[in-house]
């Protein structure tokens, strides 16, 4: 009798625990007003929030099954209460593995799984699965024609690449992909900053721009991103001598909008901060584009002959161009005196942040055709292109 009082009182007492952490999970969810200085305090930075609170990180720790139930169905603030329990995938042994030894959840078993349906006849069917989105609009996209392509790129004068080429953007169901390498990015550079580089350099081309567009993956180790695209950024520049200007092209990060694994399409209306997506989200011509911000480094060591200023020059002349033509779609030009950004290599090689991972990749590529309207009057008006 003794012990089943016992036991009585555990249950009540888990009971009343539990309710407590809800009561203290709804205190710690109320919306915290974030100013944009705080926001941005780093503005390329991808040191993302990996806890979403107290309470989410607790339950994950006690419960393992919640956190298969969070990461694979996208649950965000309110969302994870007690409905989380019954979403949770643990008849799917592929997902509690994934989601309990993260590694498993950078790999695309999808890309190599054979999916077969068997007859009554037992005879094997291979069930074809449907063409990515992405390959189809790469498909229907129209290359230029003879006559609109312009300027010899056999020797281009700017070079596009990525440090973090794998920085992707909002899913969205014409462009749906599952984060892998981290929160907001994938090796699928159909979904990534190289997608709207591609976009950007046509763009560019068809000005009368000779460009040439790098896609090399630098940030497979993030932390060596730099290293890794500074011998990609000499490598070309030793091989073509003409190219006299470099854009490194990259979008903002702010909190983690695709986690690893996650399959669900985000709703741009409930991120946790609006006042991030606002900052980089305008309207032109009644379409909604990303907009830029541009990232300059002003660290240089006594071995470093070029001078900071002449990036920030080139900078400076693109972002007010953009601003002329198309006023409010720069963010204007920031400095940083703790990095370079491999930037001392040329004088004009400088860091665009184009949207960011609260953009999805359709608006990306809607700024593309206006920023390279600006970069090339800039250039033009620099080098006399035609």
């Amino acid at each position: 009798m003794y012990r089943g009082n016992i036991l009585k009182i555990g249950k009540l007492l888990f009971l009343l625990l539990v309710l407590l952490n809800l009561l203290l999970y709804n205190w710690m969810i109320q919306p915290e007003k974030v100013t944009v200085k705080q926001v941005i305090e780093d503005s390329f930075s991808e040191e993302y929030d990996k806890l979403d609170s107290l309470f989410v990180t607790s339950i994950n720790y006690s419960f393992p099954v919640v956190e298969v139930a969070f990461a694979s169905c996208g649950y965000t603030g309110k969302d994870l209460t007690f409905s989380a329990f019954l979403h949770a995938k643990i008849k799917d042994p592929l997902n509690l593995i994934k989601f309990q030894i993260p590694v498993f959840a950078q790999v695309d078993y999808k890309k190599y799984q054979k999916v077969t349906q068997v007859t009554k006849g037992e005879e094997e069917k291979v069930i074809i699965p449907p063409p990515k989105v992405a390959e189809e609009r790469k498909e229907e996209k129209k290359e230029p024609s003879g006559e609109e392509k312009k300027g010899d790129n056999s020797k281009p004068y700017l070079l596009i690449y990525h440090t973090h080429t794998m920085e992707a953007f909002a899913a969205t169901e014409e462009n749906r992909y599952v984060a892998r390498y981290g929160y907001d990015r994938t090796d699928d550079l159909n979904y990534t900053v190289a997608e709207v580089g591609e976009y950007l350099a046509e763009y560019l081309i068809k000005e009368g721009i000779p460009v040439l567009h790098d896609k090399t993956i630098h940030d497979y180790n993030y932390d060596k991103s730099y290293v890794n695209s500074l011998v990609t950024l000499k490598r070309i520049l030793k091989e073509y001598p003409s190219i006299k200007a470099a854009i490194d092209l990259h979008r903002d990060g702010y909190g983690a909008v695709m986690k690893p694994g996650v399959e669900s399409i985000p709703a741009l209306s409930s991120l946790p901060n609006q006042e991030f997506r606002k900052k980089y989200t305008i309207e032109i011509n009644g379409e909604k584009v990303a907009r830029v911000s541009f990232i300059i480094g002003s660290r240089r060591t006594p071995e470093m002959n070029e001078d900071w200023r002449k990036n920030y020059e080139f900078a400076k002349k693109i972002s007010d161009k953009l601003n002329e033509l198309y006023p409010g779609l720069s963010l204007g030009v920031q400095v940083k005196p703790y990095s370079e950004y491999n930037q001392h290599v040329l004088e004009k090689a400088i860091l665009i942040e184009l949207g960011s991972n609260y953009n999805t990749l359709e608006e990306a590529i809607a700024t593309t055709k206006y920023l390279a309207k600006a970069i090339s009057e800039v250039i033009k008006q620099q080098e006399g292109f035609k």
